[in-house]
């Protein structure tokens, strides 16, 4: 929260947020949608756990009425007139009712709503985790699509002003015509290239924020590079962690543990339920005549027990046996997957740290051959043109070694990603 209050007080007057990676990350998991949604499923959950509570103690009611009776019934009793009742007529009650045993099953109702508060909780953190590795994924995207775009404007910029040079050159009858058209269609080629450049860098901007949760009217920029953190890994032990903490099988695991519950409560449910409760009564009159107030203060211990329900127990029965089965089928295959998903991170990570030493070593292949262009131009021994596609050839190679630095970054937040690490 400090750190979001820090960002809109930076803001300044122009509105522009400057994000590090680590920023961004942080102010994803504060406004992402779907983390807010998460969130409300949490605290939903947790009043649901409020409900399943509320069972273990007593339902107290108040009740009461008011009746006018027109016609009271009147008998003689040895030629005396004795009403039966009066017309007006008051009633107050105020009633207990508790369940004193119902063999557990609310107990374990309350169990299957703790462990589904739990299970909110592990989806929010497991998208906590997606939201981190996408945000790395766009942020590092993002750099590189930025010096891409910066790298085919310069090689324009320079296009031009070569292929300017030639129509000079040419109008002076010192290059042929040949020269002059090989220059121009190199300018024209290289045009949709950084139209196509400057497109994604603005999709992906947007795409940005939409990830951010930010305002799509609010513009930013990133601070930061592209770097390589030197990582060891071992893939045994990197399945072992992704097994411990994923959140999908703490997930299922509850899951299961939640159709255990079930089950119980379903095989329970033709067993009798012990009931006790209390009732006090004001009403007027008290007696059959009379019309005074009285109250009464009543006691009873009683019990239900649902004998027969057209076999529909039966089938629930059934039903939970078969849930429980399918939380455990589904708890193996998702174990299965968690190591070929660890696996393939982790060769992609070990091909990306190659591909880093490959674009490294083509990175100073480049400018040395740049260098040695260079000093063949200035001996009059290669033509500009020559010079312009080496440069380019430089600039390129420059590009590729950026992809490669976001390909690893991104692959080690994916390795992050797939054996559940927090931060």
């Amino acid at each position: 929260m400090i750190f979001i209050l820090t960002l809109l007080i930076s803001m300044g007057s122009n509105d522009t947020l400057t994000f590090t990676v680590d920023e961004a990350i942080d102010f994803a998991l504060q406004n992402n949608p779907e983390i807010e949604q998460l969130t409300i499923g949490v605290q939903k959950s947790e009043e649901q756990v409020g409900q399943a509570v509320s069972s273990f103690y007593p339902s107290v009611s108040a009740s009461g009425y008011f009746a006018y009776v027109t016609d009271v019934p009147i008998i003689e009793f040895d030629s005396i007139p004795i009403p039966f009742g009066t017309n007006e007529n008051y009633n107050v009650q105020l009633s207990l009712q508790q369940v004193l045993f119902a063999w557990g099953k609310l107990y374990n109702a309350y169990k299957i709503s703790d462990l589904a508060r739990d299970i909110a909780e592990l989806t929010l953190a497991r998208k906590q985790q997606e939201i981190r590795y996408a945000v790395t994924d766009a942020f590092y995207g993002l750099l590189v699509l930025e010096e891409y775009l910066t790298q085919a404007q310069a090689s324009l910029d320079q296009l031009e002003r070569f292929a300017a040079s030639v129509e000079t050159r040419y109008r002076a009858g010192l290059v042929s015509q040949f020269d002059l058209l090989r220059a121009k269609v190199q300018v024209e080629n290289l045009k949709p290239g950084v139209i196509q450049a400057e497109n994604a860098l603005n999709l992906a901007r947007e795409g940005f924020k939409l990830l951010l949760g930010m305002d799509l009217d609010t513009e930013f920029g990133l601070s930061g590079e592209l770097r390589m953190v030197d990582e060891e890994f071992i893939l045994d032990d990197l399945e072992s962690q992704a097994l411990q903490n994923r959140s999908e099988i703490k997930n299922l695991k509850k899951a299961e543990r939640i159709a255990q519950l079930n089950q119980a409560i379903v095989r329970r449910t033709n067993l009798p339920t012990l009931v006790g409760g209390a009732s006090y009564e004001q009403r007027k009159p008290f007696g059959i005549t009379g019309g005074d107030w009285g109250s009464s203060l009543t006691f009873n211990l009683g019990f239900q027990w649902p004998l027969f329900s057209g076999f529909s127990n039966l089938h629930k029965s059934r039903e939970a046996a078969l849930m429980l089965k399918e939380a455990r089928l589904v708890l193996e295959n998702l174990e299965r997957a968690i190591r070929v998903e660890v696996k393939q991170a982790y060769l992609s990570f070990l091909a990306a740290k190659e591909a880093i030493d490959a674009a490294q070593e083509n990175v100073g292949q480049a400018e040395k051959a740049f260098e040695i262009i260079e000093t063949r131009y200035k001996n009059g021994l290669a033509t500009n043109l020559e010079v312009l596609d080496t440069e380019l050839a430089y600039r390129q190679s420059r590009v590729n070694y950026l992809t490669a630095l976001k390909t690893y970054n991104t692959s080690l937040a994916e390795i992050y990603k797939a054996i559940g690490k927090e931060e």
